[in-house]
């Protein structure tokens, strides 16, 4: 009853998104799993559309540089996931001759493909009876069901992923599965559900307990640590100098000298073969277990540089450079044309 509930509030409000257009393919449908990973729908059609664009198929991905990857990227954030997605289209093509491989198994076994991604994939694209559990379909069913306890623990988790393969075991199981995550996306929301327009609200456990945002029980998040970083951008000739960078958080991709802690500029300038040395202010970046701090400072080279990439202020589309990269320039170019403070 409450799958067929869901099914037919999914037929009529689900919104038109272009993974779900019709002839989807099951690598369409493995792009956007990805990359609506901890980011937001509106924010994910455009990278997606571009996305496909240049990567139609697997194949196109796998003979892709991985600096082109993180280019169309850059934005998206969570760089990882791009990297996991390349060596997936990798071994697809090593492995299964270029087309993405039916049944949850094999999909588990390409890089980067968890139980939620392959359970995606399977159902959506395949149609096979596979259960998914992410955050939405989490909360959906910790409130369904009124389930207590951590859903990232042990026999809690169990238990979510039974109720999913119970709701799964249908004709039409991607329905099934997207009809679940609609509701925790549109309608089942962390704060404030909408439970009034709610299709299976009268048997919703928790609505009759009166207390939804109850579940899911989850430990509170410990607030971002505060991160005091010092950066030095080199300018040759109106351009900045930029190098891959090696700290794992946006490893391989373009970024100006970042180094922890609050560092004499001028020291960075020596090394660096730079002079007259200004200062752009304060810029905070914040990431999900860190807050940046970082002092901006600028120098500028007279001879062009051995190492790095120089790139224009104004021309970063297509370039790997994450957005600590982007807002560092913006700070740069905000204070090109009002007075700035030089270091002596």
């Amino acid at each position: 009853m409450v799958r067929e509930l869901l099914l037919g509030w999914f037929a009529a409000s689900a919104r038109t998104l272009p993974w779900r257009a019709a002839g989807t393919t099951a690598w369409a449908t493995w792009v956007s799993e990805v990359m609506l990973q901890q980011t937001r729908v509106e924010t994910v059609v455009p990278y997606f559309a571009r996305f496909m664009e240049r990567f139609p198929t697997p194949g196109h991905l796998a003979a892709a540089a991985e600096a082109e990857v993180l280019g169309q990227w850059a934005g998206l954030g969570y760089y990882r996931r791009a990297r996991f997605l390349h060596a997936g289209a990798k071994a697809v093509c090593e492995r299964f001759g270029g087309e993405v491989p039916r049944g949850v198994e094999a999909l588990q076994g390409l890089p980067g493909v968890g139980d939620y991604t392959a359970g995606a994939i399977a159902s959506i694209a395949f149609g096979e009876r596979a259960p998914l559990v992410d955050g939405n379909v989490e909360r959906v069913l910790t409130r369904l069901f009124a389930v207590p306890g951590d859903p990232q623990k042990g026999t809690v988790k169990k238990h979510l992923w039974a109720l999913a393969e119970a709701f799964a075991d249908h004709p039409d199981p991607g329905a099934v599965n997207q009809s679940l995550m609609e509701l925790g996306a549109m309608v089942c929301a962390p704060v404030t559900p909408r439970c009034l327009t709610c299709p299976v609200r009268a048997m919703c456990r928790a609505a009759q307990e009166g207390d939804v945002e109850r579940y899911p029980e989850k430990p509170v998040r410990k607030a971002p640590r505060d991160e005091d970083w010092t950066t030095l951008l080199c300018l040759y000739q109106g351009r900045a100098v930029l190098a891959p960078s090696a700290l794992g958080r946006w490893e391989g991709m373009l970024v100006p000298t970042l180094v922890p802690g609050v560092i004499d500029p001028a020291t960075l300038a020596t090394r660096a073969g730079a002079h007259a040395v200004i200062d752009h202010g304060l810029v905070v970046h914040v990431l999900t277990h860190a807050r940046m701090r970082i002092r901006v400072f600028s120098a500028t080279l007279d001879a062009a540089p051995a190492g790095g990439t120089l790139v224009s202020l104004d021309a970063l589309a297509g370039l790997a450079v994450p957005k600590v990269t982007q807002r560092v320039l913006s700070a740069l170019r905000s204070t090109e044309d009002v007075p700035t403070r030089r270091m002596r």
